[in-house]
């Protein structure tokens, strides 16, 4: 006796090892005798219908095609993998859905704004590369194995200059197979093999760029014409002068810009164990963690003094708790934007970008910092420590070896003697 399955006539429902949630039929009311497979998916948690026509009308047939599909449905359910095919694009749709809930601003508390477009960027790659329509189930192992190539021709946007970028890509998509299609969604059991590239000795000691000599020297003077520019509102003008002490700041301490712009006045304080000479020229910053990179609260003594009283005298926001680098019309945060177009004027202006072809930003300031910090001699511990990374780190970006200026350095006067024991225990205990 006909049945109405879903607003569906349903002719000669005929069940599939004997099962009651699984049969083959032929729909009424059409001119089109195809036999119809039908599966519901009554006790797995995500709980859906599989339907689809098997394209025959010989029913043995039909009914040997639904048995195969019953057996794999039963598979994938006993290795607990998804019923439900997903494509890349539904994949990468689910990936970055989840990681904008957890953009954030605040340190180690999610993703920042900045990860998240560099995570998009990423997803739309890999659907040029595989194809948005592609069934994640149909991956084979080898299917990055041209990727490296695939970029190397231009696809997928500019070709990348290092390696590493390739294998920062590919590190992206393995973790959003493995946390969409395979953990969440379980549509594969199996990742597909990530080639392993391979970094040249220069890539993996790659040195960020920093300010050198001569371009300090350019950039100083363009910041010095930019901030003193006639400028109609008076506001703007203020902006500007209070940006180019925010760069001094940062070539003169190397803290991070993310750091610097929320600086208050009450993080700054005066070295007891300074002289009166130096209290005249030296602070200490105490950098909180909610406001540092590596979410530790740190100290950094640096030369600062005059750049604090010129900012105090420009600035109408100087209480304890208020910010350093503000909007002066409500004391406000400075936006990104007005951060990124002071900057990017500047080194506009100074063409110091089309003249040498390196790209340079406000983390420049940092490494121009530490850059010059090493050529004045200053202990690589003490500088690490004053600048809240590794001494590892610093060798990896900062330091360059260059034996012809140390010898003095390696061979000091005071090595060719020893103390004797009665100048060692005055030294400790006079």
């Amino acid at each position: 006796m006909p049945q109405n399955e879903g607003g569906t006539l349903v002719l000669n429902k005929t069940r599939i090892f004997d099962a009651d949630n699984c049969y083959i039929y032929q729909r009424g009311g059409t001119e089109s005798k195809y036999w119809q497979f039908y599966y519901w998916d009554s006790e797995g948690k995500e709980g859906f219908r599989i339907r689809r026509s098997l394209r025959t009308k010989d029913f043995l047939t039909a009914q040997s095609l639904a048995q195969k599909e019953y057996i794999n449905i039963q598979a994938k359910i006993q290795n607990e993998e998804s019923l439900q095919t997903l494509t890349v694009g539904e994949m990468a749709k689910i990936f970055l859905a989840k990681k904008k809930s957890q953009i954030s601003t605040a340190p180690h508390a999610g993703v920042t704004p900045e990860t998240y477009r560099v995570l998009k960027n990423r997803c739309q790659k890999l659907i040029d590369y595989l194809g948005k329509d592609t069934r994640v189930d149909h991956l084979k192992r080898s299917t990055f194995k041209e990727y490296e190539q695939w970029r190397r021709d231009g696809y997928g946007g500019k070709v990348p200059k290092t390696k590493t970028t390739i294998k920062t890509e590919l590190s992206t998509f393995k973790s959003i197979i493995l946390n969409v299609a395979i953990k969440d969604k379980r549509a594969i059991s199996n990742l597909p093999d990530i080639p392993e590239i391979k970094i040249p000795r220069t890539e993996a000691r790659h040195r960020r760029n920093h300010f050198r000599d001569e371009e300090l020297r350019k950039l100083i003077k363009t910041i010095n014409e930019w901030k003193e520019e006639k400028i109609s509102r008076r506001t703007a003008g203020i902006h500007r002068k209070m940006i180019a002490c925010a760069i001094e700041l940062m070539l003169n301490s190397g803290i991070r810009v993310g750091a610097v712009k929320k600086i208050r006045w009450r993080d700054i304080r005066v070295n007891p164990k300074d002289n009166r000479e130096q209290q005249k020229r030296y602070r200490i910053i105490t950098v909180p963690p909610e406001n540092n990179k590596t979410g530790k609260e740190y100290e950094c003594n640096c030369e600062v003094t005059l750049i604090l009283d010129h900012l105090k005298k420009i600035s109408l926001f100087t209480s304890q708790s208020e910010l350093l680098f503000c909007n002066q019309n409500d004391g406000k945060a400075f936006s990104s934007r007005i951060w990124a177009d002071c900057w990017n004027e500047i080194i506009k202006r100074s063409k110091l970008e089309d003249d040498t072809g390196r790209k340079f930003s406000y983390y420049s300031l940092r490494h121009t910092y530490a850059t010059i910090s090493l050529a004045n001699k200053v202990p690589l511990q003490l500088l690490a420590s004053n600048m809240d990374t590794s001494t590892k780190y610093i060798q990896d970006h900062y330091y360059h070896h260059e034996p012809e200026q140390l010898t003095e350095e390696l061979n000091p006067v005071k090595r060719t003697r020893r103390m004797t024991a009665d100048e060692m225990f005055n030294q400790f205990y006079s």
